[in-house]
């Protein structure tokens, strides 16, 4: 989330990006490969917003360090 901020890309949140909410759902297009899964809080959270295989949390997603080709898309921009 911080990354997309910094990119001046809008995030919606109304937990603050405590990964409570679910509204800050991306849809992984390239590089999910390049991320651990989800843990088990942000699994719960994308099961109750019935999220896809393919979706995260982005206030929950840990980008590796250095240079991650990632493409993503969300529904509210």
């Amino acid at each position: 989330m911080a990354r997309c901020l910094a990119a001046g890309l809008p995030v919606a949140s109304a937990c603050s990006g405590r990964g409570a909410c679910g509204k800050c759902v991306i849809t992984l297009l390239q590089g999910s490969d390049l991320l651990d899964p989800a843990d088990a809080h942000e699994a719960e959270v994308l099961a109750r917003n019935a999220a896809g295989p393919d979706q995260r949390l982005s206030c929950q997603l840990q980008v590796p360090a250095g240079e991650a080709d990632l493409l993503f898309t969300t529904g509210y921009w």
